[in-house]
Parts: C-alpha cells; structure tokens; sequence
C-alpha cells in the first residue's frame, strides 16, 4: 500500500477489489486481512459470509459497527471522469464505485480498531460486514446476530453515509409485484383480446395518482410509491400481450404495514378486473432467494419496515460523542433503507448511523468520498466507544 494514512489506503484498497452482490468473496478476505492487522481479537467469516471481528470487553453492554461490503454496478462506464476501480484520488476525494456506499465507512471502522482496542471499560465490540444488502437489506445482518453470534446487541452503529450526521431512522421500503392476465389475440384485431399491457398502463396511471395522496411524517419525510418493471409476453410485435408483470417501490413511514401497501395496490387492481381490462390480477410482495459468495441460500421477503430510534440514554451519549469531534452535526434520517430495517426495524435494537460522504452521491457515477471525512470517522468511531465506555461503567 501507499504512504497515505491507513484509512485511505484501507479505502482505495477495498475499491479496487470489485464487490458486486453475490460475488464479495475477495473483497471479505481483504477486510479479514486488515482487521487482522489492526489487532482485533479475533475475525472469522461465517456461513453466509459475513466478516465479523471481535473486540472483547465487558459482557454487560455490546456494541455492533455494522457495514455492507455489496456494491451496484457501475453503469455506463462513458459517465465516469475516471475508471470507476481506480480509486483516484483527486482534490482531496476518493472518486470510485462504492466510496460512500460504503466502503469509506469500512475503512474508517478498520481504522479505528487499533484505537477503540486500547480503551478501558471497553463494552465487547463487533466488527460486522455483510454481504447482499443491495439486494435485501437486513437479510445477512440478522443471520450474523441470530445464528452466527446468538447474541442480542444493546446497540448498533451503521456506517452508511450521513455526511457526517446521525442518522436516527429511515422510511421502510416494500418490492410489490403485480401480474395481470389478459387474452392474447392478433394484433390486427386488438378487440378480439384482452391486452394485459393496456391493463398494466392504466394501472402505472392509477399509481402516479396515488403518489400525490400518499401520508408523511415529520422526520421521515414522505411516503412514495414508483413502477419501475414491466414485462410483457408474449413479446412479438403483431401479437397482442396475455400477460404482464409490474414492479412497483413502495417507501413508506411509521402506521404504515405489510398489508395496508398490499391493499392498496389490490383496490385498484380490483376496479381494473371490474372494468374488465384484465381477466386475472395477482398483487403480492416479492419473495427471493439469495445465493451468498460462499453459495448459502437465503429467503429474502422484500418487505423492511420504517424506523425511528429514540435520542435518549446510551444513543444521546452517541451524539454528544459525534458533537465533540464534528460541532456542526445535525440529527437527520436517511432516505433509502438501510440494515436497519432488521436491527431496529424488527428487533428493536436502538440502531443509529454516522457515516463519511453524501449519501445522494450513492449509486452515481463519479461517487466519491472526501479523505477529511475518513479521517474525522475514525476519530468519531473512537470518541463514541470511549463515551460509552464511561457512560456504561458509572451506570
């Protein structure tokens, strides 16, 4: 590696060893390898795949840091300034895929290891990166927790990007899946069918509609509903379409559930059978099963509630800890979903996030990550275990 200091050259690093979901395995032993020289007590990779380090401290209070070594494509690489695993580093920026989604945040929780190790009333501490979150947030992060480790955290810290806020909470997101039955006819003769396209573009209308109706919350924001699949077939140009499937983003606050999101969705495809632009609808959320990187199959049902995490107790020594190395810090919440969704969402783990970058740089072209912000991540990573170090030993 480079002279820069460890935390950059740990993040340069692990972007130019590509990670998509599914396919982490190079990217997992890279992160083992540096926990191990950072003087972690121990780091294994379980099943699923997921790298887990472990700092042994008190039994009475646990602490997860908790990131996702999965990254999405690059794109259309003509977008790019400069090769998107290059890791350039340019006017203070790390430019490259996975910079701030999230591998900067990785970097900066390695970092911080041979730091946070030295503490007295060091709460056990647990290194965790997972594999799949781009695909189904939360999945891998509770095998680690429930099967892997069989614990029960008193606290997560999430290193998705903040911008260097804390990040209390996140709307949930649902995958809804909608599959329309026509009759196929020729397309000379469209009246002699029933066209499940037509069927599927008055359903989109009906849920841009929607969209402008839907509830908001005060720290959540609002909530939003999308298409953004369709697939028809038969696909030939002078045959009219039997069957048709839309993918449907639903992004929803606190009140809202499962089957409220499915209902309303079953409402409208309901007046569209009634109206009789379709034979047959079916409305459902889409169940998938994952492959990991070490080929360990698992069920994701896309569905991941909304959550809030209360600032009181240990979380207010989190932000308090945040406000003495990054004085201008704000309380904010994110708007996409996080793993979260299993810590707090499911389980009710007081969960927070405090990460490098701007998260609206995710998923672009040219993401990038500024150096100044892994740095001041490592020293926010460590003033927080020693806060909470002597908040936990005079309580």
């Amino acid at each position: 590696m480079s002279n820069y200091p460890k935390v950059v050259n740990y993040c340069m690093e692990l972007v130019k060893t590509p990670s998509l979901s599914g396919s982490e395995g190079d990217v997992a032993k890279l992160i083992k390898e540096f926990l191990s020289a950072e003087g972690i007590d121990e780091v294994f990779i379980d099943d699923v795949g997921n790298v887990i380090g472990v700092l042994r401290g008190r039994d009475d209070f646990t602490v997860v840091f908790e990131g996702h070594m999965d990254h999405v494509p690059p794109g259309n690489l003509n977008l790019w300034k400069y090769p998107p695993y290059e890791a350039k580093i340019i006017e203070g920026v790390i430019v490259g895929r996975g910079t701030v989604d999230m591998k900067g945040a990785i970097a900066s929780m390695i970092a911080s290891v041979s730091y946070v190790s030295k503490l007295k009333d060091l709460p056990t501490t647990y290194y965790i990166f997972v594999p799949h979150e781009e695909i189904a947030e939360g999945i891998a992060f509770k095998y680690a927790i429930e099967e892997t480790l069989k614990t029960r955290p008193n606290l997560v810290i999430l290193g998705e990007a903040t911008n260097l806020n804390l990040s209390i909470g996140q709307r949930g997101r649902a995958v809804v899946e909608v599959k329309l039955l026509g009759r196929s006819s020729h397309a000379s003769m469209p009246s002699e069918g029933i066209n499940a396209l037509v069927a599927t573009a008055w359903l989109v209308g009906k849920v841009v509609e929607l969209s402008k109706k839907l509830p908001k919350h005060e720290l959540l924001g609002k909530s939003t509903i999308a298409p953004t699949v369709i697939e028809c077939s038969p696909k030939t140009p002078p045959m009219i379409p039997d069957k048709c499937r839309l993918v449907i983003d639903r992004r929803f606050i606190l009140g809202e559930d499962e089957d409220s999101i499915v209902s309303e969705i079953r409402c409208l495809t309901d007046q569209l059978v009634k109206k009789g632009l379709a034979i047959e609808a079916h409305v459902g959320i889409i169940d998938e099963e994952l492959t990991t990187w070490t080929g360990y199959k698992l069920l994701a049902h896309h569905y991941f509630p909304a959550w809030l995490t209360e600032l009181k107790g240990y979380v207010l020594k989190v932000k308090e800890a945040l406000l003495e190395v990054i004085k201008e810090a704000k309380v904010i919440t994110w708007r996409f979903s996080t793993d979260g969704v299993y810590s707090a969402g499911i389980v009710n783990i007081p969960t927070v996030g405090i990460g490098p970058g701007d998260e609206s740089l995710a998923h672009k072209p040219n993401e990038n990550v500024p150096i100044k912000h892994l740095e001041k991540c490592v020293k926010v990573y460590f003033n927080i275990m020693k806060s909470l170090g002597g908040f936990i030993s005079k309580n």
